[in-house]
């Protein structure tokens, strides 16, 4: 089963993509492990301590502490996480920043339907 993180410090936000890819799994008949995270080091923590490996991370930029740039880069650095799909979902139109953590994509908020079937699928294709 492939396991996606969605990390945003917003619930909405949160909400909104896990409904998002919960149409996918219907449309396609697959199944994914959905993990929710309100902060970068909520996510750091339990990859940390409970040794979990996302096949994809939804990250939003603007959090609270650690932004999801500053999370991307500490994943990038461990052994386990460094061949985690990235996605940015992001309301930053600064999208050059990102690139240093080879991102899988960069989306805009809000995202759509489309965004994140396109997406969902490259990473089905690529596992």
């Amino acid at each position: 089963m492939y396991t996606i993180g969605i990390c945003d410090d917003r619930p909405l936000c949160r909400l909104l993509l896990e409904s998002l890819i919960h149409l996918f799994e219907e449309k396609k008949d697959v199944l994914f492990n959905i993990c929710e995270y309100s902060s970068g080091e909520e996510l750091l923590e339990e990859i940390e301590k409970q040794g979990l490996v996302f096949d994809l991370l939804f990250l939003d930029n603007s959090m609270k502490k650690l932004t999801g740039l500053e999370t991307a880069r500490q994943i990038r650095q461990s052994k386990s996480m460094s061949a985690c799909s990235i996605v940015f979902v992001t309301s930053a139109d600064d999208h050059d920043q990102f690139m240093q953590v080879r991102p899988l994509q960069i989306v805009c908020k809000p995202c759509t339907q489309g965004h994140i079937e396109a997406i969902l699928e490259k990473v089905l294709t690529d596992l």
